[in-house]
């Protein structure tokens, strides 16, 4: 961690400094190349860049003055988690205004009530702060995250994730049962206005991904995909754990479109994410319609199955049920 720390943060405050110095002719390069040719989206890239560059600097820069400030005192977890929530919708809001995004959201009845499981569609790294920006922050529910590990390379993710109790996943696959039981814990622990974040799929989906998937040996993983063209299948350790371990929560699942095209770099560039209309809407299971272990797979998978028809009815513009 300390190593990982020793490349991150000086890496970042490099980059912020020459990416300030360079910004006058990366802005007028972004500009001519706007008007010039096909990528549009050049000057919403850079600008983009450079905010989501100075969220992270102004993340680390609270986040040491709340260890400084009482590293030992009971609110240390709140304090950090305030840093993290206000760095999510930071983001969430800049990231609207450079690249001129709308957000329509339905189902938000199921946002109310008592703290859930939170189980949202994964299409993009955009997305990983819905939970906390549609939930989490407007509700107060404290909110564990359970994330890959590649993101510990986020340096305020990073110091942020890690005073808090979170898990980060390693997707390698060696160690699945240790990640499961981790998750269990995590889940299992959870106290009061506690609630935790898992996308089940485990990955972003991309149709270059399913296609992939699509070629494997595998006949039940190709039923699945056929029966969930807009989704990966959930990974069944992780969810299962969350399932087996809810100490009596209901889950919230969140479908959206409108993020696909923010995990590419080319359609950043491009401008085909300019102007896009985010579309969001949320149900609640409550904890009392969730089956015991021998029914939560099937229970899992027919809510995947109102998820791909929900994605379906919010991509084409269709009223949610």
């Amino acid at each position: 961690m300390l190593l990982r720390r020793l490349i991150t943060i000086p890496v970042l405050i490099v980059t912020s400094i020459l990416f300030a110095i360079a910004f006058p002719f990366l802005f007028v390069a972004a500009w001519l190349t706007s008007r010039l040719t096909a990528a549009r989206g050049g000057v919403a890239t850079l600008m983009f860049t450079g905010g989501y560059l100075v969220c992270e600097l102004i993340g680390i820069t609270r986040m040491t003055w709340v260890w400084l400030s009482g590293a030992r005192r009971p609110d240390f977890v709140d304090r950090n988690q305030a840093v993290q929530y206000w760095w999510a919708n930071a983001l969430r809001d800049w990231v609207a205004k450079c690249f001129k995004l709308t957000f329509t959201a339905t189902g938000s009845a199921a946002l109310t009530g008592p703290p859930c499981v939170v189980f949202p569609r994964h299409a993009s790294l955009a997305d990983t702060v819905l939970p906390v920006v549609l939930y989490g922050s407007p509700m107060k529910v404290k909110l564990r995250y359970v994330l890959k590990r590649e993101l510990l390379w986020d340096p305020a993710l990073d110091i942020g994730g890690n005073r808090i109790p979170n898990h980060f996943v390693d997707r390698s696959g060696e160690d699945t049962e240790r990640a499961a039981r981790a998750i269990h814990e995590l889940t299992a622990t959870l106290g009061v206005n506690e609630g935790i974040a898992m996308f089940p799929e485990g990955t972003r989906f991309s149709v270059t991904k399913r296609n992939r998937l699509l070629k494997s040996n595998k006949p039940d993983l190709v039923k699945l995909l056929e029966r969930w063209p807009d989704l990966l299948p959930p990974r069944l350790g992780g969810s299962l754990a969350v399932l087996n371990a809810n100490p009596g929560l209901d889950i919230l699942f969140i479908a959206h479109t409108g993020f696909e095209l923010a995990g590419q770099l080319k359609s950043l560039l491009s401008g085909e994410w300019l102007g896009t209309q985010i579309r969001v809407h949320c149900w609640r299971v409550p904890f009392a319609d969730i089956p015991g272990p021998d029914g939560q797979k099937e229970f899992l998978f027919s809510q995947w199955d109102r998820m791909q028809r929900t994605v379906h009815s919010l991509r084409r513009g269709e009223a949610c049920a």
